[in-house]
């Protein structure tokens, strides 16, 4: 008997570590490619901002343009370069030997001329070197021109190394911690350990604190104004001050998702003396708040009230989740909706609160419509980082509406729109 208790345990122990190694390479694929995905687009984004800094210090700024690129480019090794509408290389950070070729060709000059962003990835022809190229429009000296700003491969890489390795850490972490786990639970019979879930939360609240190239854009843009403000140039204060306030708003809105994330990941309940809430008073607020937001887009918001008169539309969930998932909802719909309208609705079908939101946007492709729910995850990356998106909207949503026992569905058609119906038991 001693004998076979102990090959069942031996059994035991080894299927229990090998099912645990596979989910830990399937959630280390899962984790590693979306964050990194995410590190990715910060870096463009920290280019982008400190880019849109170097054209308003040109602007503003009395010294020539080389030693203005030369000391914006040395706070965070990079290269700066300031190119004419017709692709005349007019200064750059680091003085060459001889005459620049003619940029016009570029791709990413191209795109900044149009009027976008245009970024791109390749060896230079000055130096043969690997550098992210990232273009913006600028005005200098009453003309039209293009800031580039580049950063090498070599560093790029670096920083997407690092993350990679505290990922492979985490990962055998996490292997170690089911060791240790199958041991105890075939010596103790004791619960599974949920450690692997913790780590996987603790990895996105980490991740996010590391994204911190969109702070090196703030800093320039706190050194411009300080600089506007010298020479009492309160135009160029104003639209500093503006973008400050945008960049610090897309920060602090990231932080605030990833907060929330963690909470319900972790099911905790937000400090709040309620735990139901009024769906539909919420749903009034959330819409009154996003009317300027719509007539700004120039989009119709309507709302339509199906409830039955004097029955409450109370749901077993905090104000808290609740507004998170009107007010994520409502802001998607009006994101990614340039003409039409958004549409409200609000019923009761079976002791079930239902509300939908609906759309005549840009709609979402079949193959996108099963990963929206991811964190991290945009169908239109351009409009994302335009409207200020963090990429964990839905997945906030998701959660929240699981946490109060209920369901979301999603229907979209391309070009025509998209539906989300969210189902809530009553309370």
């Amino acid at each position: 008997m001693a004998t076979h208790m102990h090959g069942w345990r031996r059994w035991f122990f080894g299927g229990y570590i090998l099912v645990t190694a596979v989910l830990v390479v399937v959630w280390g694929y899962f984790i590693v490619g979306p964050a990194a995905q995410a590190i990715e687009q910060r870096q463009h984004e920290g280019l982008v901002a400190v880019a849109n800094a170097t054209g308003v210090a040109l602007q503003t700024s009395s010294q020539p343009a080389d030693e203005v690129l030369a000391r914006i480019a040395a706070s965070d090794d990079l290269r700066l370069t300031l190119i004419a509408a017709d692709g005349t290389v007019l200064a750059e950070s680091i003085k060459s030997d001889g005459p620049m070729e003619n940029h016009a060709d570029r791709f990413e000059v191209r795109e900044a001329l149009l009027g976008g962003v245009g970024v791109d990835q390749r060896e230079s022809e000055t130096d043969g070197i690997d550098y992210l190229y990232v273009a913006v429009p600028c005005t200098y000296r009453g003309e039209r021109a293009v800031v580039r700003v580049s950063r090498t491969m070599e560093r790029v890489n670096q920083l997407m190394a690092r993350y990679l390795w505290v990922s492979v850490g985490l990962v055998v972490v996490a292997l170690i911690v089911a060791l240790i786990a199958a041991w105890l639970v075939s010596r103790r019979a004791v619960a599974p350990v949920q450690r692997l879930e913790q780590v996987r939360t603790d990895f996105v609240a980490n991740a996010s604190h590391e994204l911190k190239t969109p702070v090196a854009g703030i800093r320039l843009l706190s050194e411009s104004l300080a600089q506007a403000n010298e020479v009492g140039d309160t135009v160029a204060v104003q639209e500093l001050l503006n973008r400050l306030g945008h960049e610090s708003a897309r920060l602090q809105s990231l932080a605030c998702d990833l907060m929330d994330l963690s909470r319900l990941e972790a099911d905790l309940r937000p400090q709040s003396l309620e735990t139901t809430c009024d769906l539909a008073s919420v749903l009034y607020a959330s819409y009154a708040a996003h009317l300027p937001q719509a007539e700004a887009r120039g989009i119709g918001l309507e709302m339509h009230d199906l409830l039955p008169e004097g029955r409450p539309c109370r749901v077993d969930l905090s104000a808290t989740d609740t507004t998170l998932i009107v007010n994520n909802l409502i802001d998607n719909a009006i994101a990614y909706t340039d003409e039409g309208s958004v549409t409200l609705r609000i019923s009761i079908e079976e002791d079930k609160a239902v509300l939908v939101v609906s759309d005549t946007g840009i709609g979402i492709p079949p193959v996108d419509q099963e990963r929206v729910f991811e964190r991290f995850y945009r169908v239109d990356t351009a409009r994302s980082r335009a409207s200020g998106g963090t990429g964990l909207g839905l997945a906030l949503v998701r959660h929240a509406v699981e946490r109060g026992g209920g369901t979301i569905e999603l229907s979209s058609q391309v070009g025509v729109g998209s539906t989300f119906v969210v189902t809530l038991p009553c309370a």
